[in-house]
């Protein structure tokens, strides 16, 4: 994805179950990762059934990724969204 500078907009994922199983996410977080490794923000998004939201505020030009950290049933799962700020 690809912001400018001062925007603030939603990122997130939607989970699809690859057997056509019927699921809950029980809970998520999220990290917001310089491409340098240096983290700069960590919280809970929001779970609206099977897609996973956060806010990503595009303060400083540079290359993020968004992790998303979530947990279906006994299984913890990672999804990475790449976020370029120009």
């Amino acid at each position: 994805m690809y912001f400018k500078k001062g925007e603030v907009r939603k990122i997130g994922i939607e989970v699809v179950s690859q057997l056509n199983q019927d699921f809950i996410i029980e809970a998520a977080d999220f990290s917001i990762i310089k491409i340098n490794g240096e983290i700069v923000e960590n919280g809970i998004p929001t779970i609206e059934e099977h897609k996973i939201l956060t806010l990503f505020a595009a303060n400083e030009v540079g290359k993020f990724y968004c992790e998303f950290t979530y947990r279906i049933g006994p299984e913890i799962l990672k999804a990475k969204i790449y976020v370029e700020v120009m």
